[in-house]
């Protein structure tokens, strides 16, 4: 049963590859993802042939599904990063890391005939290590993005990869499953039987990562883009948004370009637009992207798209109680006021007022 399980996993990693590879607008995060799943297939059918008692030379795939077992953290990693990375130049550092990790393994090879036990456990644990460090980097790397999303866009459901920060999780939970079974099978003698249930979730793992992967919209090009352009007069780079003192703007400045921005606001309006981005929002008031940053979390205490958030909500609010509005649903009246999203529209209503949409206008 473990195997059949487990060669549906790695057929559904091929074909899941196979889709993402043949779009036809291919971005690198859908190059990296299919390499990912591609290896993926590899590691599985290692580690269902290695667990096979009654396929001759099992015991020869032991080691290479320890080793590449190892990776699946720098894959995530990869992927993380190329959703806000336009060239290879940015992966140097990672191909040469996979490049000493193969030969460190190449090494451990060499020596897995004279001490194999030795140096299954010390392979294990490598792979272990590095896979813990690369899914760190990767969730570190996907909040640095979010807050990136948060200053300068006042939408970012088409945007945002939350899903990336559960497959990050998801990983985590496959990974340590894994060594758990490993545990219990060595030291517990654990029945391979009840490994059926560890390639179950391999399987549901498989089918999320290729699912999400083949659904992966392009929009975001845009975006990444804009994240890789180098800081200029016009733009402040996000991990230094407060640091403003070299930037010219001082804080009586801050207090008049606070006062335009909130007149502006109130008279026009642009919070209803949809897509409305920081520089927008600058351009309108003839200044620079990052003094609007500056005034938002200097003098405001928010970033930009909780600023304009609080402006759609407040609308929204004034809606739902006008008699103008009474014949409109609470969807129409959400798009209107600027969210491009109801479940957004919900979470937020309901962060800032307590109460969902729908029991603010009853009351």
């Amino acid at each position: 049963m473990f195997l059949i399980i487990s060669l549906i996993a790695a057929f559904q990693s091929l074909f899941f590859g196979v889709l993402v590879i043949s779009k036809k607008d291919k971005s690198m995060f859908d190059k990296y993802l299919s390499s990912w799943l591609f290896f993926l297939m590899v590691n599985i059918l290692c580690i269902s042939i290695s667990q096979n008692d009654s396929i001759s030379y099992s015991e020869k795939f032991l080691y290479p599904s320890y080793v590449l077992s190892g990776l699946h953290g720098l894959f995530l990693y990869l992927c993380t990063k190329s959703l806000t990375s336009h060239s290879y130049k940015d992966f140097k550092k990672e191909h040469y890391t996979v490049m000493a990790y193969l030969l460190i393994a190449l090494i451990g090879f060499i020596f897995y005939n004279f001490y194999p036990q030795r140096i299954a456990i010390l392979s294990r644990t490598f792979a272990f290590l590095f896979n813990a460090l690369f899914i760190v980097l990767a969730v570190r790397l996907f909040h640095y993005y979010k807050r990136f999303l948060q200053t300068n866009f006042s939408n970012i459901d088409k945007l945002s990869f939350n899903w990336m920060r559960f497959l990050a999780f998801g990983l985590i939970f496959v990974l340590g499953g894994a060594l758990v079974f490993v545990i219990l099978r060595e030291f517990f003698l654990f029945p391979l039987s009840l490994y059926n249930l560890f390639a179950i979730v391999v399987l549901v793992f498989v089918n999320i990562l290729g699912f999400r992967g083949v659904k992966y919209s392009t929009i975001f090009n845009q975006t990444v883009i804009l994240y890789n352009q180098p800081p200029t007069n016009e733009e402040i780079p996000v991990e230094k948004e407060k640091s403003y003192a070299n930037y010219g703007l001082k804080q009586k400045e801050a207090i008049l370009l606070s006062e335009r921005l909130k007149n502006y606001m109130e008279s026009e309006k642009p919070y209803i637009n949809i897509d409305l981005t920081l520089k927008d929002l600058a351009t309108a008031l003839d200044t620079y992207p990052h003094y609007v940053t500056q005034v938002l979390n200097t003098v405001f205490n928010q970033n930009f798209y909780n600023f304009i958030n609080t402006y759609r909500i407040e609308e929204s609010q004034r809606r739902l109680l006008d008699l103008q509005f009474k014949n409109f649903t609470i969807l129409a009246i959400a798009y209107d006021c600027g969210f491009n999203s109801k479940s957004t529209f919900n979470r937020i209503f309901k962060q800032k007022t307590g109460f969902t949409p729908s029991e603010y206008r009853n009351r």
